[in-house]
C-alpha cells in the first residue's frame, strides 16, 4: 500500500507544475538584470507573462474535508461498473477539472488543497480488454511527509465512512498482517472491491481511526 501511495500521491501536482516551476516575477529579473530590456519594456513584460502564467497555471483548488469525504461517498454508492469511475463522472462527482495523461488517455487524476499540509489525490488507471478491473486511488496527502497528526481531516473519520458503506449494502472485513496487526479493512459489493487504510488522527487521540486511503477495484 505504501509504494501505490509514493507512486500516485503527486499526480495532480505534477501535471499542474509541469509548466509551473518558475515564477513569472523570477524570469523578469533574470531579464532586466541582463540590461537586455528598457525599464518600461521590462515592466510590460512582466505584466504579459503574469498574466500568461496565470492563464497556464491556475492555483490548485481548495475543497474542506468534509466535502471531499461526502463527495467521495456518494461517488463509491453510485460504482457498479468501470464506467461510474469514468474522466467525465469523475468531473460531475468531485466538481474538479480531471487532467488526463495525453500519453495514455487511460490514466486521469484530479485533486484539491484541504490545508497548507493536507491535500487529497485521485487517480484512475482504467482496465485493459484482457479482463483487467479499473482502479481508482483516492488519498490524503501530508505534503510536509513529516506525519502531520489527521484532526484537520478526520472530522468524517473511518466509522462514517464503514457506516455510509454498509448502508449502501457492502459487506466489510477487516485484514490482518504478522503479529494481528490491522492492515486495512475490505469492502464488497458485487464486483467492487474496496481496500480502506486507516490511521490514528494523532499521537495524543490515536485510538480515532482516519481514513488515509481508499483503493477501488471493479
Amino acid at each position: 500500500m505504501n509504494t501505490i501511495r509514493k507512486v500516485f500521491a503527486s499526480a495532480l501536482l505534477t501535471l499542474l507544475t509541469t509548466s509551473c516551476t518558475q515564477s513569472p516575477g523570477a524570469l523578469t529579473q533574470r531579464n532586466s538584470s541582463s540590461g537586455t530590456a528598457s525599464s518600461s519594456t521590462s515592466i510590460a513584460n512582466k505584466k504579459s507573462m503574469e498574466t500568461n502564467h496565470q492563464n497556464a497555471c491556475p492555483e490548485v483548488p481548495q475543497m474542506n474535508a468534509e466535502e471531499v469525504s461526502k463527495r467521495m461517498l456518494d461517488l463509491i454508492g453510485k460504482i457498479k461498473t468501470a464506467e461510474d469511475i469514468s474522466a467525465k463522472n469523475l468531473e460531475i462527482a468531485t466538481g474538479l477539472k480531471v487532467y488526463v495523461n495525453a500519453d495514455n488517455p487511460g490514466k486521469y487524476a484530479t485533486g484539491a488543497k484541504i490545508t497548507d499540509t493536507w491535500f487529497f489525490n485521485i487517480k484512475v488507471i482504467s482496465g485493459s480488454k484482457d479482463g483487467k478491473a479499473s482502479r481508482l486511488i483516492f488519498s490524503f496527502d501530508d505534503q510536509t511527509h513529516s506525519g502531520a497528526d489527521m484532526t484537520s481531516i478526520c472530522k468524517v473519520d473511518f466509522d462514517a465512512y464503514k457506516k455510509r458503506l454498509t448502508e449502501f449494502g457492502f459487506q466489510s472485513e477487516p485484514y490482518y498482517g504478522e503479529h494481528n496487526r490491522l492492515i486495512y479493512w475490505n469492502f464488497s459489493r458485487g464486483k467492487v472491491e474496496l481496500q480502506i487504510s486507516i490511521r490514528g488522527e494523532s499521537d495524543e487521540n490515536v485510538k480515532h481511526n482516519c481514513v488515509s486511503m481508499i483503493v477501488i477495484d471493479v
